[in-house]
């Protein structure tokens, strides 16, 4: 006698999809979009206190703004699980 196969339910994968929305805000940022925004920050920092002491106001303050506005765009980064069929093509 042969053994019985049982029919297997199809398996799903979670794939984590990124997403930007004001509701994201309090949620976890992907680490990615986190670097990038620190990266950001620490770039313009260094460049606004450099065009300060150059006496470069208008570009010190124009580099700070970006910087920090660069990094508080960040937080409406998120990430949200999608579950998609095994073999199934995913869809953006």
């Amino acid at each position: 006698m042969t053994p019985v196969k049982k029919n297997k339910k199809p398996r799903r994968k979670k794939v984590l999809k990124t997403k930007f929305s004001m509701k994201s805000y309090w949620a976890p940022t992907p680490n990615k979009i986190r670097k990038i925004g620190d990266s950001l920050l620490g770039v313009f920092s260094v460049t606004s206190m450099s065009s300060m002491i150059m006496d470069n106001k208008p570009l010190a303050i124009t580099s700070l703004i970006v910087g920090v506005v660069g990094k508080v765009l960040t937080n409406f980064f998120s990430e949200e699980p999608i579950y998609i069929q095994e073999g199934e093509a995913q869809s953006d």
